[in-house]
């Protein structure tokens, strides 16, 4: 599963697919998703798009029934069910202002898997397609998968943001505090820790020692010297990142009166998992990406 959500889009007219985006976009973004959304106009746009990727990249197809100068929608959708005898089996949102039109298309064409709407409706109809194929993907192992891929990429980077700050005016500060974390941590273990020449840079490299706890610190340390960030980031980031990413390393799932409960080998510690519990862990990792980038962008011009 990916923070993103993405769509190819089959519409001609170019502001109502404006104006329409960025309804869904708010929508997503309430469910925990980026919306990630291409534009064909015509049927050769989508006969492109299969030929690089067999739209295996789209989460769901939006198709309007009138394209001008072009193939109808419903010719789009065989296309995509009987390509090379192959099916694109993809879901697909069909739409139109006749939805009549649509039905009677599907009957004739024999198209399977699409679900229809009236386009004055097609909000309301795309929400709850979209609830249906996020509940598909909502399994423990899949948001196992989801937070290990994204507590990582934002792990290198936080790394990357400290980085760039050693070689600004308080290098010598941070160094110290980054140092003194590492030997705090690690103090009966770490030979590289304790080599004085070993430079700051290569402990930072190291996971062993310079851990995801440790760069959040870092981080927290930079709004501490140089008000860049947000205050108390590693008190936030430690609760709604660092300790989810734990207690789903060493889980197993049980059910307790009727919900989904992760419990933790090691601690006992119980989360209940849940479409909402979702949706918030998903949100999370949204809001600290826009964080650090937020940060990475303000330490690179300032520092």
């Amino acid at each position: 599963m990916r923070i993103e959500y993405r769509i190819l889009w089959v519409e001609d007219d170019k502001s109502w697919y404006e104006t329409t985006k960025e309804l869904f976009e708010d929508m997503l973004s309430d469910l925990g998703f980026n919306l990630i959304c291409k534009r064909c106009e015509n049927i050769n746009d989508v006969k492109n798009e299969v030929d690089d990727n067999k739209l295996e990249a789209y989460d769901l197809l939006l198709i309007d029934f009138t394209l001008n100068s072009s193939a109808t929608g419903d010719k789009v959708i065989e296309f995509i069910r009987s390509f090379k005898g192959e099916p694109i089996l993809t879901d697909v949102l069909f739409y139109s202002s006749a939805v009549e039109n649509v039905k009677d298309s599907m009957r004739d064409l024999s198209l399977e898997g699409v679900y229809t709407a009236d386009r004055r409706e097609l909000e309301t109809k795309f929400e709850r397609v979209v609830k249906t194929t996020i509940k598909k993907i909502q399994e423990v192992n899949t948001v196992r998968g989801l937070i290990m891929a994204e507590t990582s990429d934002l792990d290198e980077l936080m790394v990357e943001i400290l980085l760039h700050v050693l070689e600004s005016d308080i290098s010598d500060e941070l160094t110290k505090y980054i140092q003194k974390e590492i030997e705090n941590t690690l103090d009966n273990i770490s030979r590289i820790t304790l080599n004085k020449e070993t430079s700051i840079q290569t402990k930072m490299g190291d996971n062993r020692i310079f851990t995801s706890f440790h760069k959040a610190k870092g981080i927290n340390k930079l709004y501490k010297l140089k008000k860049i960030g947000i205050d108390r980031f590693f008190e936030s980031y430690n609760k709604d990142v660092i300790s989810i990413r734990n207690l789903f390393a060493h889980v197993k799932e049980s059910n307790v009166d009727g919900k989904n409960v992760l419990i933790n080998t090691s601690t006992g510690q119980k989360e209940v998992f849940n479409f909402e519990r979702c949706i918030e862990i998903r949100q999370h990792l949204i809001k600290y990406r826009t964080v650090l980038e937020d940060i990475k962008e303000k330490a690179n011009t300032n520092l």
